[in-house]
């Protein structure tokens, strides 16, 4: 065991010294209900096969329910100064830096801010300067000034509307978007010490959603110019006999999240719960893919749709049965890193036809994970 042990400390030592320059790779946390960990991946481009790099022992545990596929539950610095993974379980935030060969440098809690079941997003403004993490127990967001050593100051917390759900910071770094069971929300974000304030409140009810009432904004993504934030989710048909995939798109203003809109995403292979949205980077300049993770209400898979930003349009140019449950997804290239519940990662090779090929499966074999995410780094977009 101490043999094993040292082998994963040089790993990430030389991971920390050399690799960050010119590799890429995938961090999954593994939500371990018994002893949480997160685990590095170095990414082969040109064959999509893992590689395992590391294990980062959180200290913490993850929730032994946790339902929600939308959640992403780690986040790396841009330089990969600092690593920072969520363990939903016991609702603290591990610490991780770059200078100390990745050795966590702390965990992070507090008694009024709770994830449990329900779960969390992390998100990091673009300097890395203020981390933010949502808690799906309390319906919380709670702000986090992140120092030059990795460890974190409480800065406040902030009751959200909605239900739980993921949040995501603006790349201009000026708000702060928050999607949930109810609504979705746009924070705007202190320049001088990271507090938000709460700008305005948005419901889906129109269009295909109105058949339901209102659409419930799942996983988000936003576009390079920060214009758009883009939600998955799900409806039904006219009908209402059947489930359908759509997008939600709203204008991020300084006014608030407006001009609400509903894209069905009609497909052939009758995906249709559609919980996590991702840009491709041509897509999150304005003018190429972006792909749905879809799960549960019948198969689960990939869902391609070209987007175009201006004038907005979607086209569903391709759809994939690929089973377990699809939650997370993240893209690289012309790679596509698919998270699937419960302990699978398999790497697909997007086609110029935008059709997916399998070129791996990866089975995460840390004892007693659960519903994990995972993310690339670093962003290619």
């Amino acid at each position: 065991m101490r043999n094993l042990m040292c082998v994963g400390f040089v790993a990430l030592v030389t991971l920390s010294r050399f690799a960050f320059a010119v590799s890429e790779y995938v961090l999954a946390n593994n939500s371990n209900y018994i002893s949480n960990s997160a685990t590095l991946y170095k990414l082969n481009t040109v064959t999509g096969g893992l590689a395992k790099t590391g294990v980062l022992h959180t200290g913490g545990q993850a929730a032994t329910n946790e339902f929600y596929l939308a959640q992403v539950e780690q986040t790396v610095s841009r330089d990969a100064s600092c690593i920072f993974v969520f363990d939903d379980g016991s609702s603290d935030i591990a610490a991780f830096s770059k200078a100390s060969g990745y050795k966590r440098v702390g965990d992070y809690f507090k008694s009024n801010l709770i994830a449990d079941d329900h779960g969390g997003t992390l998100t990091l403004t673009p300097d890395g300067t203020f981390l933010y993490a949502s808690y799906g127990f309390t319906s919380n967001i709670g702000a986090w000034r992140v120092n030059s050593d990795c460890t974190l100051t409480f800065v406040s917390s902030y009751r959200a509307d909605s239900d739980f759900g993921p949040i995501e910071v603006t790349p201009n770094g000026k708000y702060l978007v928050s999607g949930g069971l109810g609504s979705a929300e746009l924070f705007a974000i202190s320049q001088r010490d990271g507090a938000l304030t709460l700008v305005g409140t948005l419901t889906f009810n129109e269009g295909a959603c109105a058949r339901i009432g209102y659409c419930e904004p799942h996983g988000l993504d936003i576009t390079k110019d920060s214009k758009f934030a883009v939600f998955a989710s799900t409806t039904v048909d006219i009908r209402r006999q059947h489930a359908l995939a759509v997008a939600l798109t709203a204008r991020i203003t300084s006014a608030g999240l407006i001009n609400p809109r509903v894209w069905v995403l009609k497909n052939s292979a009758n995906l249709a719960a559609a919980i996590f949205p991702f840009f491709s980077a041509a897509g999150y300049a304005g003018s190429g893919n972006l792909y749905f993770g879809v799960w549960a209400s019948g198969p689960s898979g990939v869902l391609t749709a070209s987007f175009q930003e201006k004038p907005m349009k979607f086209t569903v140019t391709n759809a994939i049965v690929a089973g377990p449950d699809v939650g997370n997804i993240a893209v690289t290239g012309n790679l596509m890193v698919v998270a699937q519940y419960p302990n699978q990662i398999q790497v697909f090779r997007i086609q110029k036809d935008s059709s997916l090929k399998l070129l791996s499966t990866t089975t995460i074999d840390e004892q007693g994970e659960g519903l994990f995410s995972l993310s690339i780094f670093p962003s290619t977009r």
